[in-house]
């Protein structure tokens, strides 16, 4: 084991960069999904809204932009700095002792070991709100009635599909999800079941991200296409993000069209008319 500071400094510094250069990977995603993104929405009209409904969001808008740009900005030039700072200290510690491919070797594996607590610091993310329910499910038995009986029992059920790295679906958390939530929260008649796919190591980090309220499940691609089908009660319909149903009291599939949040007059009548 190399007991010299001079290396351990050099080698925390480099292996530090991966960690940050995931966080600025995932700053300039959710740039493209929060800013550039929404930025067209808004201007292509996507969502019938208001022009008081409009200027809220593109104030939200430029703000996402402004803090973003900014977390991209400081952690580009801290990843530069370490880089420089610890090649530059590897260089002194080669000079005072001549040894350079231990060294290196270690500092690899030091940079995988942060890489990987980075990843399993992500999957193992406990939400902050406690009314974010993560469940695991058998895939190889699971279905969507199993699901809705045993997580819903007695509740109407507003499921929604979705990927992480739909850029329309983090529209509808961020802008138009909790309007839903708050008006249906102090009945509690309500449930809120989330099937997602796409990016195992993304999810839990949208869902916290957007403090969406509800079930999550994250399912393979596979099994996302086989609880689609069962919920639109159509094995030949095209798989598509932004698919939303409706589950009666009873665990009977009522709508397989529903609504979008951000369409919330008409979720919130398709949702009234099954609460009565």
């Amino acid at each position: 084991m190399i007991k010299s500071r001079l290396f351990w400094v050099a080698a925390i510094m480099l292996a530090v960069i991966p960690w940050l250069g995931i966080d600025i990977a995932e700053h300039r995603l959710a740039w493209e999904k929060d800013v550039r993104e929404e930025m067209i929405n808004v201007v292509q009209s996507v969502y019938d809204l208001s022009r008081e409904q409009k200027a809220h969001i593109l104030d939200n808008i430029l703000e996402r932009n402004s803090t973003l740009n900014m977390l991209i900005y400081l952690k580009s030039l801290l990843v530069l700095a370490l880089l420089i700072g610890g090649v530059w200290l590897l260089i002194k510690y080669k000079r005072a002792t001549g040894k350079i491919a231990k060294p290196l070797a270690l500092t690899f594996v030091l940079m995988v070991l942060f890489t990987g607590a980075k990843f399993v610091w992500a999957l193992t993310l406990d939400p902050q709100n406690k009314k974010i329910k993560f469940v695991d499910i058998d895939e190889s038995e699971a279905d969507l009635n199993k699901i809705i009986v045993d997580n819903f029992k007695g509740k109407v059920v507003y499921v929604d599909f979705w990927g992480t790295t739909c850029g329309p679906c983090m529209a509808e958390f961020r802008d138009f999800t909790k309007p839903l939530k708050d008006k249906y929260r102090q009945s509690g008649k309500v449930g809120y079941l989330y099937i997602s796919q796409g990016n195992k190591y993304l999810w839990k980090k949208q869902v916290d991200k957007y403090d969406v309220e509800g079930t999550h499940i994250f399912v393979s691609d596979e099994k996302y296409a086989r609880l689609f089908q069962d919920a639109v009660h159509d094995t030949s319909r095209r798989i598509l993000m932004l698919t939303y149903v409706i589950v009666n009291a009873a665990g009977k599939i009522v709508d397989t069209d529903a609504k979008r949040p951000s369409d919330s007059k008409a979720l919130f009548a398709q949702l009234d008319r099954h609460l009565r």
